[in-house]
């Protein structure tokens, strides 16, 4: 089935650390995009070499809000996409088509799910809030791993956060590769991939979501499977920094 084609307006954005924009868009016809929460869009633009480049960003707007398309952009000094958003003006538009992607919750029986995320990787974990709060108040355990460098680049943070507060089987933890100090009851020193252990998890009745840098999905799905993870149990999505 070919995508949708449809052309974006910029309605408002804001910086949410100090490499991130928050974008909100709204499709110029007026049309809501009929999404499921994980998925992302694509976005075409044009190349200076004359040709059409493509960029995909994951959704962290809830499908129930589907008229306004929410997506975190990293900046990318010189970057195509990156000089092409950060210099948008309200009012701008932009082609894009979607929705596509496949890092989506499925009507299954599993113990626990997991979350993992390194920067705007942590982004399609924000839609699926609501069906994840259904699903803890079934009796799933949920664990939310977002990775950064410094507790400065942690995106959307108070969010899950806030989230994590809603239900006991809910739980958030952000994991500072260089932060060291002053750790709050959420926070660790290390990488995400550090927390599978700890977890105890069961490859027969838990499934792991991982999006982010495609070094940490590499790492993360080499040692969930050699912990007895089959494909179907680790579902994958690599973000790359749009240039």
């Amino acid at each position: 089935m070919a995508l949708e084609r449809f052309d974006l307006e910029l309605v408002s954005f804001k910086d949410i650390t100090p490499n991130v924009r928050h974008f909100v868009f709204k499709r110029t016809d007026d049309k809501p995009l009929n999404f499921i929460a994980g998925q992302f869009i694509t976005f075409m633009l044009d190349g200076e070499d004359g040709k059409l480049k493509r960029r995909s960003y994951s959704l962290g707007s809830l499908p129930t809000d589907n008229m306004l398309l929410e997506v975190g952009i990293t900046y990318v000094k010189g970057g195509i996409a990156s000089e092409h958003f950060f210099n948008m003006e309200i009012g701008g538009t932009t082609s894009a088509m979607g929705p596509a992607g496949r890092l989506i919750l499925k009507d299954e029986e599993v113990s626990k799910i997991v979350l993992v995320g390194t920067g705007t990787g942590i982004v399609p974990y924000k839609s699926m809030f609501p069906e994840l709060l259904e699903r803890a108040t079934n009796g799933v355990e949920i664990t939310m791993l977002l990775g950064c460098q410094y507790r400065k680049d942690a995106l959307y943070s108070e969010d899950f956060i806030n989230f994590a507060t809603k239900h006991d089987n809910i739980n958030f933890k952000l994991c500072l590769s260089r932060e060291t100090e002053n750790l709050a009851d959420y926070e660790v020193n290390g990488y995400v991939q550090d927390q599978f252990e700890a977890l105890n998890l069961n490859p027969e009745t838990d499934v792991v979501y991982v999006c982010g840098n495609p070094n940490m999905i590499d790492q993360s799905y080499e040692m969930l499977t050699n912990a007895g993870f089959g494909p179907k149990s680790v579902r994958r999505e690599k973000y790359i920094s749009s240039n």
